[in-house]
């Protein structure tokens, strides 16, 4: 086996404002706080089956009593400010990829969706892939 990924808070520390109650704890102001994301996406408690690999799972945000279970730019006044530009162009970016190339697999070997070490989760094993322009999209491109 090899080591377990490093697994670090994700989210920017906050500092509480004042006393309050987290989960039964209590936490007195001025108290550095730090929100574990990798923790809150993989709680059983709140994802079935939070290890499995399912991004339908993301169509549509969950809200709970206590906010939202999925957190990729943080919430609350501290969210991410780029958080409704990343949103839109991460549909923007996947459809013209699917859209313009032709992709194929270099191998038909199982996919190894093991985490890497880091703070952004890399796989353990590169995924790669060969990528060629559509047709209509190679004279498109030649004549830009």
């Amino acid at each position: 086996m090899g080591k377990e990924p490093v697994r670090s808070p994700l989210l920017l520390p906050h500092e509480s404002a004042e006393d309050c109650v987290v989960g039964g704890y209590h936490i007195p102001r001025g108290t550095m706080l730090f929100v574990n994301q990798w923790a809150i996406h993989h709680d059983p408690n709140l994802w079935s089956d939070p290890e499995r690999f399912n991004p339908e799972r993301f169509e549509k945000p969950e809200v709970t009593s206590d906010g939202y279970r999925f957190m990729p730019f943080g919430s609350g006044r501290r969210i991410c400010p780029g958080d409704g530009l990343a949103m839109r162009m991460i549909g923007l970016a996947l459809g013209l990829l699917i859209q313009c190339f032709d992709w194929e697999r270099i191998s038909e070997e199982k996919i190894d969706m093991t985490e890497g070490h880091g703070l952004t989760m890399p796989k353990a094993q590169p995924l790669l892939a060969k990528c060629r322009p559509r047709s209509v999209m190679q004279k498109f491109m030649s004549e830009i």
